[in-house]
């Protein structure tokens, strides 16, 4: 008798282990980056962190020329995009990066350059004016200042004809840069972001991304910001032609 309630018991502290596994698994949570994606601003840091494990981490980066990282601590170097990898047991987890440099802005201009940045990684869609479901160049640029109330035209044509002029040694960011084979053949803008970098709608297969500002052929420069800023000015207006309500 003891026996058998020995084999018994045996058997079932067995079954309650390997029933009870799941659970304890899924209380601890699925092993994952505590961010997938960030803007990191120049002159701070950010840390990574790993969740639901206390396995080594092994840490790397994409491009180390944008971003550097130590035991999950990223120094951004210059103004661009890189991918942070966590790799566990294996198994790779990964945050992309976008270092912005926000000197020399006025409050309005970094709040817009600020803003188009958050979206960096989200898709393209022909047609499209969505910053989460798709969109296309012009679109972006539409729906970026369309969030602080600016009402633009729809396309990189109209928005190249009915955007203040300025010439390239002049641009500020914010300025929209217009790209073609010709002024009436335009057929992309990107937002510029200073450094010599743009943030755009690029393509189907890379989406929202930050460029060198001359990746191709610029055809003009446009200026939705009616006063530029520069070093030192209080700048406490600034509005566009399509401001309404402003």
């Amino acid at each position: 008798m003891n026996r058998k309630f020995l084999v018994f018991f045996t058997l079932i502290v067995a079954f309650l282990t390997v029933t009870c596994m799941p659970l304890q698994a899924n209380a601890a949570g699925k092993v994952a980056l505590n961010k997938s994606k960030l803007v990191l601003e120049m002159g701070t840091t950010e840390t990574l962190k790993v969740k639901n494990t206390k396995k080594n981490v092994k840490w790397s980066t994409s491009d180390k020329k944008i971003v550097k990282v130590n035991k999950g601590v990223l120094k951004p170097v210059s103004v661009g995009t890189a991918t942070i990898t966590a790799k566990v047991s294996g198994k790779s987890y990964t945050c992309k990066v976008t270092v912005a440099d926000y000197s020399g802005m006025s409050i309005e201009q970094k709040q817009v350059v600020s803003f188009a940045l958050k979206y960096v990684g989200n898709k393209y869609r022909y047609g499209g004016t969505s910053l989460t479901n798709g969109t296309d160049c012009s679109g972006f640029t539409y729906s970026v200042y369309r969030n602080f109330g600016y009402e633009m035209k729809r396309t990189a044509y109209q928005q190249l004809c009915d955007t203040k002029s300025v010439k390239k040694k002049n641009l500020k960011p914010g300025d929209l840069i217009f790209y073609g084979s010709s002024k009436t053949s335009c057929s992309h803008v990107a937002l510029y972001i200073g450094n010599k970098k743009v943030v755009h709608a690029s393509t189907e297969s890379t989406g929202i991304v930050v460029s060198d500002y001359d990746y191709r052929k610029a055809i003009g420069y446009g200026r939705v910001l009616k006063k530029a800023t520069y070093p030192g000015e209080d700048v406490n207006e600034s509005v566009t032609a399509y401001a309404k309500g402003k």
